[in-house]
């Protein structure tokens, strides 16, 4: 028997079509007002323009309606003390769509800012935002962005630091790693659909580095099949620690290259992505999972760049004398290969495009701790960073050294973002 023809589905698709044809995109619309500042907020305002560039990244922020979709209420804790926004969530339903950008500057990178302007779905998976190529013109087979897209991530990057940059402050303490739960299989088939959703898109379905996004970014994404990671505790040549993929999982490489912080999911689906990542390698691959090692004395305590250890005369005649400056500059700001007439590879034979810009907390692609430095100038951060522990022959040399480094990004709120004017 033939099924009745529904007789309210035309209306409903009318009602649908006539819905979708009210839904704004993120062009050839009037801007919206900027959003209005939560009640009790403080008089100081948390966002402030310091250059032509962020000034007109503002106003292509409003001409793009991108307000429309996104607010700036969240803004640092007026007590202090860390409070993070959560990351991306993607609705199902409802007009506003987009995540609350009010402390978006130095959450992540501009190179992970381009590649959402020009492809969002495939950096957020599911989400609705409309692809902006329009800031954007092909050069080489690539996307390469235009001054106005270069203009409005300086305006994203601005939002929300004047009074405190939340971001730095955070990558300056060592993230908590806690212990491993047991594992099995409904773990690991967590760990792959997590991988899935945040990471396949950059690093590849077989974790090769080759993802549909691995084009879009200055530094390449990592091949995990290689296991040749940069930012470990491990000696080189050794593989990574658990402790390790966990730690750069939760932290992301800031400023520094497009890898995003995952410290919003929780301690558990963290471990699982570890999991998911290590069978990628032979080397790695296994069913265990292992806790960071016990805390030993280390050489950071009392290094944090505020003591005669710290800072001059000690710590900028070792960095002078090491020869730091010849990768870093004279004022540990990062060279590119060619300012530095280097020939920088990593472990995988990967060319890697400059060194690290150590003038921001943001930009220090390990993190800031006092650990994070202590464990890059000690075991050297892959090939292309040797270890320099023979180099410091006793305690007092090691802790002045890596002081000074601390001291190079210090204070944690900077009027700019590193690498720009």
């Amino acid at each position: 028997m033939r099924r009745p023809r529904n007789k309210i589905a035309r209306p409903v698709l009318l009602f649908l079509l006539a819905a979708a044809a009210l839904v704004p995109g993120c062009r050839d619309r009037q801007p919206s007002a900027p959003a209005a500042a939560p009640p009790g907020a403080p008089d100081k305002p948390d966002t402030v323009l310091t250059t032509d560039s962020e000034r007109s990244g503002e106003a292509i922020y409003r001409r793009e309606n991108c307000a429309r979709c996104h607010t700036l209420f969240d803004r640092p804790p007026a007590g202090g003390g860390l409070d993070l926004p959560r990351g991306a969530v993607v609705e199902d339903t409802g007009s506003r769509v987009g995540p609350d950008l009010g402390l978006e500057g130095h959450r992540r990178s501009d190179d992970w800012h381009y590649a959402h302007l020009y492809a969002p779905d495939a950096i957020v998976r599911g989400s609705r935002m409309p692809a902006s190529r329009h800031l954007f013109r092909p050069q080489g087979g690539l996307p390469v962005p235009t001054g106005e897209a270069a203009d409005l991530v300086a305006y994203l990057q601005a939002l929300g630091r004047s009074r405190r940059d939340i971001w730095a402050e955070w990558r300056r303490r060592e993230p908590d790693i806690p212990a491993p739960p047991d594992v099995d299989e409904e773990l690991l088939r967590r760990g792959i659909e997590l991988y899935g959703r945040k990471c396949a898109a950059c690093h590849g379905e077989a974790g090769d580095g080759r993802g549909a996004n691995s084009g879009l970014f200055v530094f390449p994404p990592r091949d995990f099949t290689a296991a040749q990671f940069r930012f470990k505790s491990t000696p080189l040549g050794r593989p990574p620690a658990d402790a390790d993929l966990f730690r750069i999982i939760t932290l992301g490489t800031g400023i520094g290259s497009a890898m995003p912080a995952f410290y919003d999911l929780d301690g558990r689906d963290r471990w699982a992505l570890v999991l998911a990542i290590k069978q990628f390698s032979p080397s790695l691959r296994g069913r265990v999972l292992e806790a960071a090692p016990r805390a030993r004395r280390r050489l950071a305590d009392g290094a944090e760049g505020s003591g005669p250890e710290g800072r001059e005369p000690e710590g900028r005649r070792l960095w002078d004398g090491l020869g730091c400056a010849s990768c870093h500059g004279q004022a540990g700001a990062g060279l590119s290969r060619e300012e530095a007439r280097a020939s920088w590879v990593d472990g995988a034979g990967v060319q890697v495009p400059r060194s690290g810009n150590l003038t921001h907390a943001c930009a220090l692609r390990a993190g800031a701790s006092a650990e994070a430095i202590e464990r890059s100038i000690l075991g050297g951060v892959g090939a292309a960073m040797p270890s320099y522990a023979d180099g410091l022959a006793d305690e007092r040399s090691r802790r002045a050294l890596i002081g000074y480094v601390v001291s190079l990004s210090e204070p944690p709120t900077s009027p700019r973002t590193p690498g720009r004017r």
